[in-house]
């Protein structure tokens, strides 16, 4: 594999961040113009869908395209039989998932979970033959063909997705948002990559892959156990409704934090991958990784929670009010968890992928014991279940930086050094914030976007001067990639 240069590295970034505020934006926006059509319970029944396909999804990718990313050196051959793979994953998980749908619907008391599964289930097939493509993509740092891909797709799916919901088809109006968009992603990708079919299959070179993609899929399972279980406690004791709410207010957090480190954690594989042997630039890239994740991170997160109410009645209407504590409480998960997933990132590139499935049996094994305790026994509320989750993002992030200290030279008091500050600083900012917005601004300005864009402007000014006058190191990094594209454009 070659070296990723600083240059392949941020320009990568770049069109990663593109894709992230434009196609996925597009995804954002038509998924408010949708919560507004349709009810709690819709976003319910999807929900539910998405416990199966997401499993079908890590089984289908098996932790193939991981590898194929962090191979030194792949050829045709290994495409060819990861894909095969993959394919025939597909078609086996497919045909569970049709039988099964009956009884699914009948678990759940959703008869209509029968047909919307066998429906969307159809997804895995397009999951099999753009998991080889994307793995070919990253490796290549190709994003910007990424971006143009994903950006028609979330388009004309999204456009699809609000007509059919406004003609009154439902939750149907999801299922064809969600097929389409990766039906028209998939597809565009496969002929801008000029994909050739080739059925080609080496055991020998099967199992090369297979090595290291156990443990990635190992832990990928156990990841899914730990995401997933939560929702099926919520659907099964709880109302559909209440899973609606659920899953409504983690989604802004999840679509801000995610989205934003999505474009820092798709080149940081492929580069850690290349440096894995130069443990001392591997330890630089780590750091600064670290600290402008933290950096940029933890404002929106602490400026979301304070100003979930606002957003949730100017995005959602006021009949999504109840998912104001969940949304709340998921700004402090998605805080935490683009820490875990760059520790994560390290784990695979260092070949340490069975780390990721002992963390991930220390998160399961919390995760189940706090859903006992506080769903089963204490008979909590939603939102309070959604806090209990969030302490164990928290939890998680430090056990995955206390593996990381193991296996390289990033010391723990260094990670408390490059988070501590923005930390800090956010805190601040959001503490301020919340007070204007409680004291100054409640009952003198009435309008929700007036209110909301003050919070905002306010909470941008604070966490910048705070951030200049304790030198974070995330503002520092900033500042000098900024400084370094002002002075090649002069060049």
């Amino acid at each position: 594999m070659n070296k990723i240069s600083k240059k392949q590295f941020f320009e990568g970034a770049f069109w990663k961040i593109i894709e992230t505020v434009a196609a996925k934006g597009v995804s954002f926006i038509v998924s408010l113009v949708l919560a507004r059509i349709l009810t709690p319970g819709d976003y319910g029944i999807i929900a539910i869908t998405t416990i199966f396909t997401s499993l079908s999804d890590t089984l289908i990718d098996g932790g193939f395209s991981t590898t194929l990313i962090r191979k030194k050196d792949v050829d045709k051959l290994d495409f060819s039989c990861v894909f095969l793979s993959s394919f025939s994953i597909a078609v086996v998980l497919y045909a569970l998932m049709f039988l099964g749908a009956p009884l699914i619907a009948v678990y759940y008391k959703e008869p209509l979970l029968k047909d919307v599964l066998r429906v969307i289930g159809l997804t895995l097939f397009l999951q099999a033959f753009s998991s080889t493509r994307n793995a070919a993509v990253h490796r290549e740092m190709r994003f910007k063909l990424l971006f143009y891909c994903n950006m028609i797709a979330s388009g004309i799916s999204g456009i699809a997705g609000i007509v059919a919901a406004e003609v009154g088809l439902g939750v149907w109006a999801l299922v064809i948002q969600q097929l389409s968009q990766q039906a028209i992603a998939t597809i565009l990708l496969l002929v801008k990559l000029h994909w050739k079919f080739e059925w080609k299959f080496d055991i020998k070179r099967f199992k090369e892959i297979f090595k290291f993609s156990i443990g990635v899929m190992g832990g990928s399972l156990l990841s899914y156990a730990g995401s997933n279980i939560y929702n099926l406690v919520i659907g099964k004791k709880y109302s559909v409704t209440d899973l609606g709410y659920s899953d409504k207010g983690g989604q802004l957090p999840m679509q801000v934090s995610l989205y934003t480190f999505s474009a820092m954690s798709s080149v940081l594989l492929p580069t850690l991958s290349s440096y894995q042997d130069e443990r001392e630039l591997f330890k630089r890239i780590m750091q600064k990784v670290t600290s402008m994740t933290a950096f940029i991170v933890f404002p929106l997160m602490f400026g979301m929670a304070v100003t979930a109410n606002e957003i949730i009645v100017l995005l959602l209407t006021e009949k999504w009010l109840p998912s104001v504590k969940i949304m709340q409480y998921s700004c402090l998960y998605y805080m935490a968890t683009p820490f875990l997933l760059i520790n994560v990132q390290i784990f695979y590139a260092l070949g340490h992928g069975f780390l990721r499935v002992k963390t991930e049996i220390i998160r399961l094994s919390l995760l189940i014991s706090g859903l006992l305790i506080f769903a089963f026994g204490l008979h909590c509320t939603i939102s309070q279940l959604a806090l209990v989750n969030a302490v164990i993002a928290v939890i998680m992030s430090w056990v995955t930086f206390w593996e990381v200290r193991k296996i390289t030279a990033y010391k723990f008091g260094e990670v408390v050094k490059d988070i501590s500050k923005p930390c800090l600083c956010s805190f601040i900012m959001a503490g301020l914030v919340d007070s204007l917005n409680r004291t100054l601004l409640k009952g003198r300005v009435d309008n929700t976007l007036i209110r909301l864009l003050i919070c905002v402007s306010i909470g941008i000014v604070v966490y910048t001067v705070l951030s200049i006058c304790c030198r974070s190191e995330g503002y520092l990094e900033m500042k000098k990639m900024l400084e370094s594209r002002r002075r090649k454009k002069y060049e």
